[in-house]
């Protein structure tokens, strides 16, 4: 369980809400991928990409009053592939999706990287969850422990 966390997991319910958390994840993420049919090999690849991830937090060079933009330009500068950001109506990150081709052979461009209705201008503020909408009141656990 501890190489596909939720990160915001209740200590006192970690178990259950990582459970629900894999559920959502293969529900919303899993069936529409090429494992459709295979929620292990979903997981497993996923996974497999983790390392690729292991400096995201820090390649994501969120600071006070960042933009949509900065945090684009960031990932690019990085090498990484344009991801698809997703915020909450508070313009608070919720996600950032990656995308591949063939499975995880081959990271692409997203087609889109709008993926909500908030920060879906470049210049859009957008916020790390936590405290007054502050870019250092939440401590993510990018790592697999």
């Amino acid at each position: 369980m501890k190489d596909w966390p939720n990160l915001y997991a209740r200590q006192r319910r970690k178990e259950e809400d990582n459970l629900e958390f894999w559920k959502y994840e293969w529900r919303r993420h899993g069936m529409c991928s090429d494992d459709a049919n295979k929620p292990s090999e979903y997981f497993r690849n996923s996974l497999t990409l983790l390392p690729n991830f292991k400096n995201l937090k820090q390649d994501l060079g969120f600071k006070l009053g960042s933009k949509v933009g900065d945090i684009l330009k960031n990932l690019r500068d990085k090498n990484y592939k344009v991801p698809q950001i997703v915020c909450n109506s508070k313009s608070q990150l919720r996600e950032i999706r990656f995308c591949y081709r063939n499975n995880i052979n081959e990271a692409m461009d997203c087609p889109n990287w709008v993926g909500s209705r908030t920060c879906n201008k470049e210049t859009a503020d957008i916020f790390l969850p936590g405290g007054a909408g502050g870019t250092y009141a939440v401590k993510y656990n990018f790592n697999h422990d």
